[in-house]
């Protein structure tokens, strides 16, 4: 089962991708969503602000949590990089059956 679901943003669809793919081949990940072109709404200077960016979910492991986080720090473009982690406590019982034996394998 996914222990964990991970969010962070990035500024381009590219640089999400790139994060996704390499996480994925590091077997960090079980899976990552996309959500392009959210509006970020946020009072700066006291100033509101809107910015365009791309939203990731990140399903994984709990146990890789630190070594999810290490990468994300490493790789992201941004000085301070948004991570959020939600435990996953509930859900369907039939995905998390499914999402456990991905994440067997990927091991």
């Amino acid at each position: 089962m996914a222990d964990i679901i991970v969010f962070t943003a990035i500024n381009e669809l590219d640089n999400a991708e790139e994060l996704i793919t390499e996480m994925l081949e590091k077997d960090l990940i079980i899976s990552g969503t996309i959500f392009p072109e959210v509006k970020l709404f946020f009072k700066w200077d006291g100033k509101i602000n809107i910015d365009d960016e791309i939203k990731i979910m990140i399903k994984a492991r709990e146990e890789n949590y630190a070594k999810i986080e290490e990468y994300i720090q490493n790789n992201h473009p941004y000085l301070f990089p948004e991570l959020v982690k939600i435990p996953v406590t509930t859900g369907s019982e039939k995905f998390k059956t499914f999402l456990s034996k991905r994440a067997e394998e990927s091991n």
